[in-house]
């Protein structure tokens, strides 16, 4: 299967069920592959270099430019998709599990 096969079928797998989720796929003639997902007010990209053969996978903040880095470096989809879907995972977490604080019981009676 192509890349861009893998990646269209990943922003579509991203997509299923959330209307809060929005993704695009920019494919270049170098055949570098960009898919950049956003969540809500967040933003996060998989990219692909070619002349690398490398992944790059990170969320974008309001600190970072344009091609400034990547936290995180794969060499193959099936790595850069599960690194993905983790920070997409921590993303979603509530706010509780993300501070470290414990939430609240409650009981009903």
């Amino acid at each position: 299967m192509a890349l861009i096969d893998d990646v269209t079928r990943l922003a579509e797998d991203i997509r299923q069920g959330s209307a809060e989720v929005d993704t695009e796929i920019d494919t270049f003639p170098s055949g570098a592959v960009c898919l950049h997902i956003r969540v809500g007010e967040r933003a996060f990209v998989l990219d692909y270099f070619p002349s690398y053969d490398m992944f790059g996978v990170d969320e974008l903040t309001g600190d970072g430019g344009f091609n400034s880095g990547y936290r995180f470096g794969l060499k193959d989809f099936a790595s850069a998709k599960t690194k993905l879907l983790h920070l997409l995972e921590e993303a979603q977490a509530p706010a509780t599990a993300v501070s470290g604080s414990l939430p609240i019981a409650t009981t009903s009676g």
